[in-house]
């Protein structure tokens, strides 16, 4: 009966029609596996995923409460020959919107970005949160830090109703 009532739930889910507060992480794992994103659970509230040429993204679910979470946050690090400067790191955070970079003790710079649930959203929305992380600040970021890649293609190109407009948000 509980495999029913997960299989509804997730058909439900993948409708894109359905607006949540909050999702547990098995309700992630269907979002990543119907994206087609490379991805690796590595702990409860936390994957490795694949996306824009790099194989170690930080996907963390946060603000749990009863099994469900409220925040999630991509993240990614790179360790670079010359670290970057303070300078460089600011006019990221001053220039851009709804991501956020910072250097940690061991020089790792860092660039994150967070979409919060707890208001409702749709699925398309956060398909559309880990598109625009994958397409633009993933890319714009390498390039702000001088970080050499290759880029394949997202998943997401063409199905997220929201994609275009999130890329119009962010370029502001």
């Amino acid at each position: 009966m509980r495999i029913l009532l997960a299989g509804l739930l997730f058909w439900g889910l993948a409708l894109g029609q359905a607006v949540v507060k909050g999702l547990t992480p098995a309700e992630v794992e269907g979002i990543l596996k119907q994206a087609g994103l490379a991805y690796e659970k590595t702990d409860a509230q936390e994957f490795r995923l694949e996306m824009a040429g790099l194989t170690k993204v930080w996907l963390y679910l946060d603000f749990c409460q009863e099994g469900r979470c409220g925040v999630l946050t991509l993240s990614a690090g790179f360790t670079l020959d010359e670290v970057p400067d303070l300078e460089a790191v600011n006019a990221w955070n001053r220039d851009r919107r709804f991501s956020r970079a910072f250097l940690d003790e061991e020089g790792t710079v860092w660039v994150e970005s967070d979409l919060d649930l707890t208001g409702g959203v749709s699925l398309g929305a956060v398909r559309a949160f880990l598109d625009l992380f994958a397409e633009e600040i993933l890319p714009d970021f390498m390039d702000h830090i001088g970080f050499n890649r290759t880029l394949p293609t997202s998943p997401f190109r063409g199905k997220s109703p929201l994609a275009g407009a999130a890329r119009i948000w962010y370029r502001g």
